[in-house]
């Protein structure tokens, strides 16, 4: 399998990826692989794949009575955690695009098949939402529709599992006698005279009895307070036992002199390589850590010093990069600095906790990808990922053709999609003359970012790659503007073409699979049976025109 290295890149951690899954479960391809990789016996396989056709099949269902509170199901990587203590609970290691389990969830001494079923339900709710009390609150509906004998199995379930959160999953089966008398607008509609006054939970198409409501939030309670216990169980795991590491981790920065600045509160700068002796600032900020976190920190700052050695030591003239753009984003992963032209690491990034846990699985390399993809923006900017000259005219041709395919599918469209997309569709004409021109913008403006990845190939290794595809490739449509449905679609053919530098095999089953794109343009009829690779062979045309001027970089050693 030529990804397995990929997936099973972490003891902690294995992924069963969007390409090896479908409706049945896994392939028989990566259920080998798995028993070969980390000899998972035939039981647990069966109970995924049994688990995922049950998830995918009620899911199904539930989109089919109630489309506006219910998403369809899809095809999301699966990454598995196989050490409970090592992994940040409720994480993504992929955009937008990962629904974290627990070995344990499909083992048939923790779980039960209805509990392994709920929590790809689980999972996604918790994608969409990104709040764990939530995921629980909009999934009520789903235990209407049940039999008795499911819910009997699921509670059986939950006193089985090994999860950290278990409790919270205890708590709901503890709630389903009272749960399944509540009611749904559409899934289980009250009675014309009702007991009690019912009221009605936004968003969920809940209708709650009075009397269950006290009862409702002590569910949500209980789950908040089994969230947070995971969580806080994860953070012990890394505290510090024994010594201050911060000073062990300074010492390194004089002796290494990692090329990366390392930045904090506000983007201040607290390390420069330029005077590496002076770790008073960055000391204080590290003071206390652990050292699983020293360790972390140090191997990220390698990877920066490491892809920025190699990038700067491959360019024929250095000094030819231009200055950082004004506008750059000075956080992230990692950023360029837009004053002194050099990566900066932000110990105090937003959503990180660099400096409590060391860094999750994939993490570090999307780190790698990301340096490398900062420096070659500022080749792009050089002039060095260029059109060449003989393929000028071919780019104005594609260009027009592509103005004139968005021009066709906005005619072709349903009258329903273009009153919805109106507004917008006369605010690209008034900006770019038509508005077929201002969707053929959209892949235009991003097309610097895919020559930075054109000339990214040749420094990343095939896992930091595949790591910066898969977080790139996800749904757009989730809490997006319905009305810009068009310039949706414009982004998602531009998107695609990063699958192109994946070795993912099949890539139009990836993007359809995972997306929920062909429901929103193909079922709807916005796009017909042809449209969608005739638009994505129009973009891809677009970004095969560009090329790295080879005479501006030296041979990779």
């Amino acid at each position: 399998m030529q990804l397995a290295d990929f997936y099973f890149a972490h003891d902690e951690l294995f992924v069963v990826p969007i390409e090896h899954l479908s409706s049945s479960g896994m392939s028989l391809e990566f259920q080998d692989c798995l028993q070969e990789r980390r000899g998972i016996p035939a039981a647990w396989n069966d109970r995924f794949n049994k688990a995922f056709g049950r998830y995918w099949e009620r899911a199904k269902r539930l989109a089919e009575r109630d489309p506006r509170r219910w998403p369809p199901p899809r095809l999301q990587h699966c990454c598995i955690i196989t050490a409970g203590a090592r992994v940040r609970p409720y994480f993504q290691p992929f955009n937008n695009s990962a629904w974290l389990l627990y070995q344990s969830d499909f083992d048939p001494q923790k779980s039960s098949l209805e509990l392994s079923a709920y929590l790809f339900l689980h999972m996604e709710r918790m994608g969409l939402v990104r709040d764990v009390t939530q995921a629980v609150l909009r999934n009520l509906g789903y235990w209407l529709v049940l039999d008795d004998a499911a819910v009997a199995d699921f509670a059986a379930g939950c006193r089985l599992s090994a999860r950290p959160d278990a409790a919270g999953f205890r708590a709901i089966a503890e709630a389903l006698p009272w749960i399944r008398n509540l009611y749904d607008t559409t899934l289980k509609p009250p009675p014309i005279v009702s007991a009690e006054p019912l009221s009605a939970v936004p968003l969920t198409g809940l209708l709650v009895p009075r009397s269950s409501q006290p009862r409702l939030d002590g569910l949500l309670r209980r789950w908040a307070h089994a969230a947070q216990a995971s969580l806080d169980a994860f953070h012990a795991a890394y505290a510090r036992r024994g010594r201050d590491h911060g000073g062990e981790l300074c010492a390194w920065l004089r002796e290494a002199i990692p090329q990366a600045l390392i930045t904090g509160a506000d983007g201040r700068l607290l390390w420069d390589p330029a005077a590496p002796g002076q770790v008073d600032a960055v000391r204080k900020a590290v003071a206390g850590i652990a050292a699983e976190v020293a360790g972390s920190l140090r191997a990220d700052l390698d990877v920066l010093d490491r892809h920025s050695r190699r990038f700067l030591g491959s360019l024929t003239d250095p000094q030819g990069l231009p200055p950082v753009h004004c506008d750059t984003t000075q956080s992230g992963l990692t950023y360029m600095h837009r004053e002194r032209r050099s990566i900066a690491y932000n110990l105090l990034e937003p959503d990180m906790e660099r400096l409590r846990v060391p860094a999750p699985p994939y993490e570090r390399w999307m780190l790698g990808a990301r340096t490398i993809h900062e420096w070659g923006h500022l080749a792009v900017d050089a002039g060095w990922v260029p059109v060449a000259a003989a393929r000028r005219a071919e780019r104005d041709s594609l260009i027009d053709a592509l103005t004139e395919r968005f021009e066709q599918i906005v005619r072709d469209a349903p009258p329903a999609a273009r009153g919805l997309a109106s507004n917008e569709l006369q605010r690209l004409a008034a900006r770019h003359g038509s508005y077929g021109r201002g969707l053929a913008a959209i892949p235009l403006t991003r097309m610097p970012d895919y020559q930075a990845n054109l000339l990214a190939r040749r420094y990343l290794s095939r896992n930091e790659m595949e790591t910066y595809v898969r977080n790139n490739i996800y749904c757009l449509s989730v809490n997006a503007s319905p009305a810009a449905l068009f310039q949706r679609l414009a982004r998602y053919a531009y998107e695609y073409q990063y699958l192109l530098l994946s070795a993912v095999a099949d890539a139009r089953r990836f993007f359809l699979s995972s997306t929920w794109f062909e429901a929103e343009y193909v079922g709807s009829g916005i796009l017909r049976a042809g449209d969608l690779d005739s638009l994505l062979r129009s973009v891809g045309g677009l970004c095969a025109v560009h090329g790295v001027d080879e005479t501006k970089f030296l041979p990779l050693l």
